[in-house]
């Protein structure tokens, strides 16, 4: 279900989920001269847990936005190759780049899209590490 344009919930046989999402840009490098392009990508976070009983979700969709603005600032408008510790400029490396930062309990998975049908889903375990 929409909540909102950028923000869903799902609740099914394995509980509720929820997923807030943005928008950013970014520049990758071209090639090996130094040249950039840019980028157009939409980031989105999905939680899943135990349903807060005084909000009645897994976490505010607002308060996922705020823990996450640190992490938009840092790729918004930003050549991404030059993020510290970034392993990979494509798709999949935005998304283990943010799921080794970006560190919610409930946090079980991080898609990168550049349009739609380009991009990377990585899934997370209770630990917070990449299963696929």
């Amino acid at each position: 279900m929409f909540e909102t344009a950028t923000a869903g919930s799902r609740f099914d046989d394995q509980g509720l989920r929820i997923w807030k999402e943005q928008r950013f840009e970014a520049a990758v490098p071209f090639d090996e001269s130094g040249r950039y392009t840019g980028h157009s990508f939409l980031v989105r976070l999905h939680l899943a847990g135990v349903i807060d009983p005084a909000q009645g979700w897994v976490r505010d969709f607002g308060e996922v936005k705020a823990l996450f603005k640190p992490w938009y600032a840092a790729l918004d408008h930003h050549a991404l190759d030059r993020l510290p510790g970034i392993a990979s400029t494509d798709c999949a490396g935005i998304a283990r780049y943010l799921a080794e930062r970006f560190a919610l309990d409930e946090l079980v998975r991080i898609d990168i899209l550049e349009n739609a049908h380009e991009g990377a889903l990585l899934w997370l375990d209770k630990a917070g590490a990449c299963t696929r």
